[in-house]
C-alpha cells in the first residue's frame, strides 16, 4: 500500500484565508506519498499569491491558475487529467483532514478490493475554526452499499471525504461541468452504484460552515439536481436513457401542476431554512437560529421533528463509537 501515490486535488476560489490550513492538513498527514494539485479558479483575492508561496515550500505541491473562472467541476476535471497518482482525493480549500485520513482510507481500499471509492464522516468547523458536532455518512456497511446498487439510493458523502481510483474518474468523465450545483452528488452516486463506495464512521476530516456557499445561493437548483440524480439512478437500473439536468427540470418540476409545484417549493424552502438553522446554531448566532427555526417549522413541522430526531440519533451513535 505504501507504494500507491495519491493525488490530492484542491480547487480554490477566494480562499486566501483558509487555503494554507487546508494544504497543511494534507502535507502533514501520516501518509506522505502524494502530490497536491492546487487550482485557483481566477480568484479576486490573494489566493494565487498564497498558493504560489505554498507551492514553493514543497516539491510535491503544484499550483495552477485558470485563465478564466471555470467553476469547481471543470477545475477538478482539469486536475484529474494532470493527476499521476493511482488514487485521487478531493479536498476543498476551506476544509481540513485529520492526520491519519489518507492512511485510513487506503487501508479501507486494500481491505475491500471490490470497492473503488471510500469516504468517511466529518466534523463541522465553525467560523472560528473550532471542530463541532458530527456529520454522519452513508453507506457504512456492505449491506448498505449493496442497497445503493440495487435500489438506486444515493450515498451521503462530501467531496473532502472521498478517495477514489483515478481510472474510474477518467472512465466516467469526471464531474458534470454543466451542473451548477449537485455535480458531486451526481458523480459519487454513479460511482457508488456502478463500482462500489464504502464510508467509515470515523470523522477523518472537517467541513467548514459557509454562509454564502453555492448550495445556499442556489438552494432550489440543488434540490432539483438531487432529485435528478435519484431519477437517473432508477433509469440506469431499468435500462432507460438518463435525463440531463435541464430535461429533468422541465419535465419533473416546471411542468408540474401549480399546486404540486408550490407544495414542492414549500418542502425545498423548508430544507433550505433547516440548513440555515444548523449553520447559525453551530456558529452561535442566536437570532438567525430562532428566525430560521420558526420559518422551517411553519413550512414543514414534521420534517423539522424528523431532522431533530436524526441529529440526536447520530450524536448518540457517535458517542458509542
Amino acid at each position: 500500500m505504501n507504494s500507491e501515490k495519491v493525488s490530492v486535488i484542491i480547487p480554490a476560489f477566494n480562499a486566501a484565508e483558509t487555503l494554507a490550513e487546508a494544504v497543511a492538513s494534507a502535507v502533514n498527514g501520516s501518509y506522505q506519498h502524494l502530490e497536491i494539485l492546487i487550482v485557483d479558479d481566477c480568484s479576486t483575492d490573494d489566493t494565487s499569491k498564497v498558493a504560489a508561496k505554498i507551492a514553493e515550500s514543497d516539491p510535491r505541491i503544484q499550483f495552477f491558475r485558470n485563465p478564466q473562472n471555470y467553476g469547481v467541476s471543470k477545475s477538478r476535471n482539469l486536475m484529474i487529467d494532470r493527476a499521476t497518482g493511482e488514487y485521487v482525493a478531493f479536498l476543498d480549500s476551506d476544509d481540513t483532514w485529520e492526520p491519519n485520513k489518507l492512511e485510513f482510507c487506503l487501508q479501507m481500499l486494500a481491505d475491500n478490493p471490490e470497492v473503488k471509492a471510500v469516504a468517511h464522516a466529518l466534523r463541522y468547523l465553525d467560523k472560528h475554526g473550532k471542530k463541532l458536532s458530527y456529520i454522519a455518512t452513508y453507506p457504512t456497511t456492505k449491506a448498505q452499499m449493496q442497497a445503493i446498487k440495487v435500489t438506486g439510493e444515493s450515498p451521503w458523502v462530501f467531496p473532502s471525504s472521498v478517495v477514489v481510483d483515478r481510472t474510474i474518474l477518467v472512465k466516467e468523465g469526471g464531474f458534470a461541468e454543466d451542473w451548477l450545483v449537485g455535480e458531486d452528488t451526481e458523480l459519487f452516486t454513479k460511482i457508488a452504484q456502478k463500482y462500489g463506495l464504502l464510508a467509515a464512521t470515523e470523522p477523518l476530516g472537517n467541513y467548514r460552515i459557509r454562509a454564502n456557499s453555492l448550495t445556499d445561493k442556489y438552494w432550489l437548483k440543488k434540490r432539483i439536481a438531487s432529485d435528478c440524480v435519484k431519477e437517473n439512478q432508477l433509469r440506469r437500473l431499468r435500462g432507460e436513457p438518463e435525463l440531463s439536468l435541464n430535461e429533468y427540470e422541465q419535465v419533473c418540476f416546471n411542468n408540474l401542476p401549480l399546486l404540486e409545484r408550490l407544495n414542492k417549493l414549500r418542502e425545498v424552502l423548508a430544507q433550505h431554512y433547516m440548513r440555515k438553522v444548523g449553520q447559525s446554531w453551530l456558529n452561535r448566532e442566536v437570532l438567525p437560529t430562532i428566525v430560521y427555526g420558526i420559518a422551517t417549522t411553519v413550512l414543514n413541522p414534521q420534517a423539522t421533528l424528523n431532522k431533530f430526531k436524526w441529529i440526536k440519533y447520530n450524536e448518540k451513535r457517535f458517542d458509542i463509537l
